[in-house]
């Protein structure tokens, strides 16, 4: 081996290590080391660059497995409803602030944010996070969206431009977040279809009448079992072929097995065994890993030995999903069922009225420690629910407004914030009035809050309506 081959093992073995370092950080979280540690770290990883192109190489692998970390962080922190609607942008995930100078303002945001009592996520750490720089959560369940711009202050809000539809997208979404409801966008079926897909809702289609807003609902999906995960990875250490099978139900299997070409063999031989499938899908872990569906959780925030993630994450280990999609076609004992659609879409019909369920409930199952069965069952309880509460309203012009009210989920409490820094040292967060809770006064635009000072500044227009400082609560 010469001289630049040896520096580049060397350099994949480092990053290796130090990945499988940032992994056991985050696995012996909260017990030792802080959210807030561990981000700077790979905040520090992320900003390494290589000088020639096989560094580069190596550093952008680097980053992707970077990134799983963050994605991790956050499914571990963050509500799922939360991660899936704040991933709806048009755009890519954002590389972490490179200039030193941003860095250190997002990590001083994060930071007081985390004295504040609340737990912050970088979003640019993530594949999943795209709205928002900094995501953090209170202990209560409340999550704040914040923007940081480490720029002066400006004399308002912008109004138009680049700034203006990020803020209007931020606090577009976090409103469904509180309200559970959401216009639909002006346009054709199809863009309605599109957008309720995006969100992973039902969506109106066929002869239906155009339901007029998106709605979330609450709806009790299955829970993962990681116990499936965990035993898969026994029976792998202690298989002579090297492959762990959990059978999850008829048709329903979770396997571990290494990725090489011997075990892809060992593994061909094990499925042999298995009884015939009749619509099999099969998928493997680092699919989702490396270019996650916000609508999956992170295989690596489940509760697993570090060493067990480590090689999960480097692909050193495999979990393979195979499942019968058939299963989620068989009728319940009173003949509901579900019909399969255009891939992976399940959609139920009843008197010309249509209910598609996204391919989010399938990719749940595909990704993940989930049952076939069981999100089966999940999804025709659904079906009943609407079939006796929604299709009599919807094929009734006149009590199609109740819909919305009737299926409304829960709502969650959510605010939008941009966070700039002020003259003395301190940081200015800049708020709506409805997320300052003072919409009720219809003069109010927006707010500016100092935390160290505790000075609030209450604005209508370009006037100071209130400049008070918030006394502290006993």
């Amino acid at each position: 081996m010469d001289p630049e081959e040896a520096a580049l093992a060397a350099l994949a073995e480092e990053l290796y290590g130090t990945r499988r370092l940032l992994l056991r950080f985050l696995v012996d979280l909260p017990d030792s080391g802080s959210v807030v540690d561990l981000q700077r770290k790979l905040l520090d990883e992320h900003a390494r660059k290589g000088t020639t192109r096989a560094e580069r190489d190596l550093f952008k692998h680097h980053r992707i497995k970077l990134r799983a970390i963050g994605d991790a962080l956050a499914w571990l922190l963050l509500p799922a409803h939360t991660i899936r609607t704040l991933s709806k942008h048009p755009g890519r995930a954002a590389p972490p602030p490179m200039n030193a100078e941003d860095a250190a303002f997002v990590m001083q945001v994060v930071e007081q944010l985390f004295r504040a009592g609340r737990v912050p996520v970088i979003s640019d750490l993530t594949n999943v996070l795209l709205v928002g720089d900094v995501v953090a959560v209170e202990s209560g369940g409340s999550v704040e969206v914040v923007e940081c711009k480490n720029t002066r202050i400006p004399v308002r809000p912008p109004a138009s431009g680049r700034l203006a539809r990020q803020r209007q997208r931020g606090e577009m979404l976090t409103r469904y977040l509180r309200e559970s409801v959401m216009p639909h966008p002006q346009g054709s079926q199809a863009a309605v279809a599109a957008v309720a897909d995006a969100l992973a809702i039902p969506r109106p289609v066929g002869p239906s009448p155009a339901i007029p807003e998106l709605v979330a609902m609450d709806v009790a999906l299955p829970e993962p079992n990681p116990e499936w995960l965990a035993a898969a990875y026994t029976r792998y250490e202690e298989s002579p072929q090297g492959v762990g099978l959990v059978e999850i139900g008829a048709g329903d299997y979770l396997l571990i097995t290494e990725r090489n070409e011997s075990a892809v063999d060992q593994l061909g031989d094990v499925l042999q065994t298995l009884p015939p499938l009749r619509q099999v899908c099969v998928s493997m872990h680092f699919e989702q890993l490396n270019q996650p569906l916000p609508h999956c959780r992170s295989i690596l925030s489940y509760p697993l030995d570090w060493e067990f993630r480590a090689a999960l994450l480097e692909s050193d280990l495999v979990m393979v999903r195979v499942v019968d999609l058939s299963i989620f076609e068989e009728p319940d004992d009173d003949g509901v069922g579900l019909t399969l659609r255009d891939g992976q879409l399940l959609q139920w019909t009843h008197n010309g009225y249509h209910q598609v369920f996204s391919n989010r409930f399938i990719d749940e199952v595909m990704y993940g420690p989930v049952s076939a069965a069981a999100m089966r069952s999940c999804l025709i309880d659904c079906v009943r629910r609407a079939e006796r509460d929604v299709v009599p309203l919807v094929m009734d012009t006149a009590q199609i407004s109740r819909v919305n009210e009737l299926d409304r989920g829960s709502g969650s409490s959510v605010r939008y914030a941009t966070v700039y820094p002020s003259n003395d040292g301190d940081l200015a967060i800049v708020g709506s009035a409805v997320d300052a809770g003072l919409d009720m006064f219809p003069e109010v635009t927006h707010t500016e809050y100092f935390p160290s000072s505790r000075r609030l500044i209450v604005y209508a227009d370009e006037d100071i309506l209130l400049d008070t400082e918030v006394p502290v609560a006993d």
